[in-house]
């Protein structure tokens, strides 16, 4: 059975809004430990937005017994920029349930907010500041979990949208005996390294790279060539070089060289034609 889930997190406060996707049915519940692990002990395939970095961590916590205060701190620890399996809570106290992310495999820092404004969806925020200090009224927990209703909404509507992506995940996984909710959990290049039974090797190679046999320099710029052979001189840091880059004038047209491609394009291109 997949829920879709969300979970807010204040200083006194924590809401968890899961949506039953076959039913519509919401279960809402907070600062209320016992509650979640209740819901959690029958099989459950959770689905969210980002919910690998966040939710899923706030939720071992809540499962693991973390008080209101620690949540906070944890919910804190994630927002910083840190990884939540990073937090000493985290490390100490192990919870274990199946999960998929529809963020996976999109476009890099693509917000919920944004997906909802391309899809022509209502854009709800709450005007609950995530800083209050103190508890929620009940007024506001009320409005709260309307907006984490809506964002479960949302996210719902994209695992629906992206249905066949994620029935081509596990299609994928059958082929070679991996479970649904395995295949489901992997990013696409997680995916593809079980399909071919890839295994990590430690490789520093990177900077012996080899031109192909039939590159025709002679037709490439010669500033270019220069640029491309600076991998070669080790007295350039990897974090320097490879975020350098080339630009060049070519017919009036300027080109971005950089390490993992070429962009270029005329500015406010406009052509006009009467052909019909």
């Amino acid at each position: 059975m997949i829920y879709v889930f969300d979970i807010e997190v204040f200083k006194f406060n924590w809401l968890v809004v899961f949506k039953n996707i076959s039913t519509g049915e919401y279960t809402v519940i907070h600062d209320d430990n016992s509650a979640v692990k209740e819901f959690m002990t029958e099989d459950k395939l959770l689905a969210g937005f980002n919910n690998k970095h966040y939710d899923n961590h706030i939720l071992k916590a809540i499962l693991c017994g973390a008080d209101n205060a620690l949540v906070k701190e944890i919910n804190d620890f994630i927002i910083s920029g840190r990884q939540g399996f990073e937090h000493w809570f985290l490390k100490e106290n192990k919870a274990w349930f199946d999960s998929f992310d529809i963020r996976d495999d999109m476009q890099q820092g693509l917000s919920l907010k944004a997906i909802e404004g391309h899809l022509g969806l209502n854009i709800e925020e709450t005007s609950v500041p995530f800083d209050i200090d103190r508890p929620l009224t009940n007024a506001e927990l009320q409005e709260v979990i309307k907006y984490c209703k809506h964002d479960v909404d949302t996210a719902e509507h994209l695992v629906k949208i992206r249905k066949p992506y994620l029935d081509a995940k596990i299609a994928l996984g059958r082929l070679k005996d991996i479970p649904d909710v395995k295949s489901l959990y992997a990013t696409n290049a997680k995916i593809t390294a079980m399909f071919l039974g890839a295994e990590p090797t430690e490789r520093y190679d990177e900077r012996e790279y080899v031109y192909p046999p039939n590159l025709k320099k002679e037709l490439i710029p010669p500033e270019v060539i220069a640029f491309f052979d600076q991998i070669r001189d080790k007295s350039i840091p990897d974090d320097v070089l490879f975020k350098t880059k080339k630009k060049i004038m070519v017919d009036g047209c300027e080109f971005v060289y950089g390490w993992g491609g070429v962009h270029g394009g005329l500015p406010t291109y406009q052509e006009e034609t009467t052909d019909t």
